[in-house]
């Protein structure tokens, strides 16, 4: 089996929503290798330099998010990929998506690193444990194409895409439909229970009720 991703244009943070610039869904057949562009922070509202530093300094992470995304374009800034990458990175370990899903996008693309498609794998799947649709739209792909060393495994691929198309991403959810038809009744409900699970681990995990993993 294998699988078409179309994953460019650019992810950005607006007023709390991200639009996230991918393109269709797998379309079942051939294989694009993959080719995402990272998420940036909004133009409009956002703090001088001065003031978007300092917070980022103090540990904020939205404003390492940002901070990160003006040096990836050159904004205000001299446009520096590993300066980008830093702040991407201390926003990634305070828990923020957009910048985990960023970070697997520059090892994916070879932007400030070297290329690394394990090092993007590996942040590709915080990022989804984390809740990023695009990014659990990304892993389903992998997982259902056998694609960068991730071992392919179709029911996965379809947990993920449930996942994915279950908070709006409407590829995602196009693409549980295609797969579901490839798969058994049993193993079908099977992974529907485990997306059921990890719904409910994740939501206890954002209301602090619980520090159990999520499969």
């Amino acid at each position: 089996m294998s699988g078409t991703l179309v994953h460019s244009g650019l992810k950005r943070a607006q007023n709390g929503q991200r639009n996230t610039g991918l393109g269709c869904a797998i379309i079942l057949g051939s294989l694009l290798w993959l080719a995402a562009a990272p998420a940036l922070a909004a133009d409009a509202q956002e703090p001088s330099l001065t003031a978007l530093t300092s917070q980022a300094d103090s540990g904020n992470a939205n404003a390492q998010f940002t901070l990160g995304s003006r040096y990836l374009r050159g904004e205000g800034v001299e446009q520096d990929n590993f300066a980008a990458l830093r702040w991407f990175t201390l926003a990634a370990e305070s828990g923020n998506a957009n910048a985990q899903y960023n970070i697997a996008v520059m090892y994916l693309n070879g932007i400030g690193v070297v290329k690394d498609p394990a090092q993007a794998v590996t942040w590709f799947v915080r990022a989804a444990d984390n809740g990023d649709p695009p990014s659990q739209y990304t892993l389903a792909v992998l997982l259902f194409n056998g694609q960068l060393g991730v071992p392919q495994n179709v029911p996965q691929a379809y947990k993920w895409f449930t996942l994915a198309g279950a908070a709006g991403h409407q590829a995602a959810a196009a693409n549980a439909v295609l797969v579901q038809e490839l798969l058994p009744t049993n193993e079908v409900a099977a992974m529907q229970e485990e997306a059921r699970q990890w719904i409910d681990l994740f939501n206890q995990r954002q209301s602090g009720t619980t520090t159990s993993e999520i499969p």
